[in-house]
């Protein structure tokens, strides 16, 4: 082979390395997903809240900042017991009170200073959960059976209040007008009152629901009842709570009138027992226990008024 042809065909080779390299260098390459994206409530600089998007790498220092993933609609705000979020990360809010009477409305005109329901029990010492511009007011309190009501030293600074009730059957030794060994020391008691500061809504036109605890220990398993009209009759609100699961009505004698129903329960009461495993019963009422006790207003899925209480049973 001439000198004339080796370099031609080594020009015709460097040529078409070239054209390979320039070729898979210009070839495009597939690139990554991109992360797919977190709704999140962030918080802002003067502690509100607002609606953003960012990616879900981003998202664990965001959360560390104090944003609140969503769905955030009706969690607690952070550090503010008393206000949840709306699905727009709005605060919606209600003002604590303990250890006070319910609003005039709630107590029985033929019976100053006490209730509706009952013979007699009295309008103190409420723990209360309003929210004034929508006009209604969630009491919840704690007495003996058929004697003095129970002061709470809580003040809601975690969003629930706490009451301390001794352990056992109804007994004189707590207050109570007699010993009954069919029935636990203490009772709950509950009042929802609608149509304050003006507005024009009454029990019909919101949703009421109350959440009991049936874990006699320090973990909570609810049951739900939703307030819907019952039967009339003297002296009833005309509302009755059904059991959201069994779709049964387990309180059906609530006091009141259109505005207000008012109720005291015990757990001693079928409703309660049927769930409770055989845990804090007659006739001993012994064990030492933990229920938390829920009173909640919503304005079709939003919360917009809840009570918690805590009533803790000594040992």
């Amino acid at each position: 082979m001439n000198l004339r042809r080796m370099l031609t065909l080594a020009t015709l080779g460097v040529a078409a390395l070239l054209i390979a390299v320039g070729s898979a260098a210009t070839e495009p390459t597939a690139s990554a997903a991109p992360a797919p994206k977190i709704d999140l409530c962030h918080k802002t600089g003067n502690g509100s809240f607002q609606p953003i998007s960012v990616s879900a790498n981003a998202s664990a220092a965001h959360l560390a900042h104090g944003d609140v993933q969503q769905p955030a609609q009706n969690t607690t705000v952070p550090g503010s017991p008393g206000y949840v979020f709306d699905t727009r990360c709005n605060a919606v809010a209600w003002n604590y009170v303990v250890n006070a009477a319910p609003d005039i409305t709630a107590q029985d005109p033929a019976s100053p200073g006490n209730l509706f329901v009952g013979s007699g029990i009295p309008a103190e010492n409420f723990g209360l959960a309003r929210n004034e511009a929508a006009g209604i007011e969630l009491g919840m309190m704690v007495l003996y059976r058929q004697g003095p009501t129970v002061v709470s030293t809580d003040n809601y600074a975690d969003g629930v209040l706490n009451f301390n009730v001794a352990s056992g059957p109804q007994s004189m030794a707590n207050g109570s007008q007699s010993n009954n060994t069919t029935r636990a020391a203490w009772n709950f008691t509950f009042s929802v009152a609608t149509g304050l500061n003006g507005a024009t809504t009454n029990l019909s036109g919101h949703t009421f629901q109350l959440l009991y605890d049936v874990d006699a220990g320090p973990g909570t398993s609810y049951r739900t009842l939703t307030l819907e009209p019952g039967t009339p009759g003297p002296g009833l609100s005309g509302y009755q709570w059904r059991d959201q699961a069994f779709l049964f009505p387990f309180i059906v004698d609530d006091e009141g009138n259109a505005n207000v129903t008012q109720n005291s329960e015990n757990y001693a009461f079928g409703f309660f027992q049927a769930f409770l495993g055989g845990a804090y019963a007659p006739p001993t009422f012994a064990e030492p226990g933990q229920f938390d006790i829920i009173l909640q207003a919503l304005d079709g899925t939003q919360i917009i008024d809840r009570n918690h209480i805590r009533v803790n049973v000594a040992p």
